[in-house]
């Protein structure tokens, strides 16, 4: 047994279960046991750590961001994941999704390459997740090339491509088993033939960048589509005699919606909207982040091409949105102040929601005896006051 740790809390979301006056005894990297302090026993020599006046939730876990603190996740470098990563942490979120941006293939191709080895090694060698600062990379999410350019927001239109099996192969390849989900417009024509080979890989598909109608993000979804990228944004708009990719999403159960919830993406309503459709366990609140996150207003690196970040709005040189620049504690406390919900009815959209669409919800975005001890200590203002990355203090 490694040293033991037990944090007590004043309140645990777990995030389903409420324990007042709790205790989490952690066993390494791993949870040993949850429950009300008066039912846990702790060990003689185990450090205790008092949050009896803080809230302990699961860490946080980001399907879609480009990059933070400065860096590109395309970079590809210890350096970008460690900036990354730490910066994360003081917001609370402990695992992410290292998100592409269309680029040149053997640009793509090099970061899937060197971002699947720093990925494989942190979770497959010994020690080294302690290598990696803060929180941890869980995957690669491929985000194009195969998107519409008439919907392409913010990625470069001479880089995109018609979607082609060999190029998803190179591409998967290159990852090495590191690539977790792939965002493809469906309705461009070899879509769903990606589509299907992406899934046969163990992919989770996301559909955006999209001028898809009703009957094409359908027919995407019958195919195994799983979430909606950033939904409202970089899509055929909804309209009452063509209801597009958004009618599909309101609507279908089978899907799950990525939300950017910071107020400049999508107004409070429209957030509403997909909330009073969805219902919060369908939501999965991204912070489609980039490198500017986190940092000054001035220009910052989006792959292949520069940003321009002005009271926290990113932009492209074109006047498109590009990317946000908040983060996941942020996107909670919005999303419960938008809609009125409470901050734990929307703690799931950012911890077991994810998760459980990753397949990973035995393991991240739960306080469950076995998971890892992933966890964000919050103030009573929903603020981060610490965080724990596989039983690790990061802060």
């Amino acid at each position: 047994m490694k040293a033991l740790k037990a944090i007590v809390a004043g309140t645990i979301y777990t995030p389903t279960e409420t324990i007042q006056n709790g205790v989490i005894l952690i066993d390494g990297a791993r949870i040993a046991k949850v429950g009300p302090k008066d039912e846990i026993k702790i060990p003689p020599g185990t450090k205790v750590v008092d949050n009896s006046d803080r809230i302990v939730v699961p860490g946080f876990i980001d399907m879609h961001i480009h990059g933070a603190a400065g860096h590109d996740l395309m970079e590809g470098t210890m350096e970008a994941v460690n900036a990354v990563g730490t910066y994360l942490a003081r917001h609370g979120t402990t695992g992410y999704l290292a998100t592409t941006v269309t680029a040149s293939l053997d640009r793509t191709l090099h970061a899937g390459k060197t971002l699947g080895e720093i990925i494989r090694a942190s979770q497959t060698s010994s020690g080294a997740t302690d290598k990696i600062a803060g929180a941890q990379p869980l995957g690669i999410h491929y985000e194009g090339p195969f998107l519409n350019v008439k919907k392409r927001g913010a990625h470069p239109a001479s880089q995109i491509q018609k979607p082609s099996t060999e190029t998803l192969t190179k591409m998967l390849d290159a990852a090495g088993g590191a690539a977790r989900v792939f965002t493809l417009a469906p309705e461009v024509e070899g879509a769903l033939a990606v589509l299907e080979l992406a899934r046969s890989r163990g992919l989770k598909i996301g559909i955006g960048h999209s001028n898809a109608t009703f009957e094409e993000a359908e027919r995407a979804i019958a195919a195994g589509a799983t979430q909606a990228v950033h939904v409202y944004n970089a899509m055929r708009p909804f309209q009452h005699r063509d209801s597009g990719i958004i009618g599909a999403v309101l609507i279908d159960d089978r899907i799950s919606a990525e939300l950017i919830c910071d107020g400049v993406h999508v107004e409070a309503s429209a957030i509403r909207l997909l909330v009073k459709a969805k219902g919060v366990e369908r939501l999965i609140l991204v912070s489609d982040s980039l490198s500017g996150a986190g940092m000054p207003d001035g220009n910052y690196r989006l792959g292949n091409f520069t940003v321009h970040v002005a009271g926290g709005v990113c932009r492209t040189v074109e006047g498109n949105l590009a990317g946000s620049t908040i983060t996941l504690d942020a996107a909670l406390r919005n999303l419960s102040n938008f809609t009125g919900l409470t901050y734990q009815q929307c703690l799931p959209c950012a911890t077991l929601n994810p998760a459980r669409l990753l397949g990973m919800d035995k393991q991240k975005g739960v306080i469950a005896v076995g998971a890892d001890a992933d966890l964000a200590i919050l103030d009573r203002e929903y603020h981060v006051t610490q965080t724990y990355v596989r039983g690790r203090p990061v802060l």
